[in-house]
């Protein structure tokens, strides 16, 4: 038997099985059990809105649906108010996607305000979010 066939052999499979292999991205499972921090922040026109419920959605970009419903959501928390800025502070995040959507009064126009935001978290930090909630439709 010829080795240096069998050699040849074995060093193409061999080449072929390592480079064949992909090694994917880990996906990164958006959740409780990080260290990343949303502090969501809801304005009208520019002024806070101190009166609002911020909801978050754990691993996607996108309104869960055009039709609001607290169920979809993960988890919410109501806006408190420091230094006069109104804010719901989402601690303890994994990193990935995130969708905020805050549902507030504006006793200015005296009507319910709402809107979200889509949020990706890239590293282990706070970040401030400004949700623009509006009157609708």
């Amino acid at each position: 038997m010829n080795y240096s066939k069998i050699i040849a052999f074995a060093s193409v499979v061999a080449t072929v099985a390592f480079t064949s292999c992909e090694r994917k991205e880990p996906v990164e499972i958006a959740g409780k059990g990080g260290k990343a921090n949303i502090v969501a922040v809801p304005r009208h026109h520019g002024k806070f809105i101190n009166e609002c419920t911020m909801y978050i959605k754990y691993n996607t970009n996108d309104l869960p649906s055009p039709v609001f419903s607290p169920s979809q959501y993960d988890d919410s928390l109501r806006c408190t108010v420091a230094d006069g800025k109104p804010s719901a502070n989402f601690t303890g995040l994994k990193k990935g996607k995130y969708y905020i959507y805050g549902v507030g009064y504006d006793p200015d126009i005296q009507q319910k305000v709402e809107a979200g935001k889509p949020v990706t978290i890239t590293a282990d930090q706070s970040y401030e979010i400004i949700i623009p909630v509006t009157e609708g439709d």
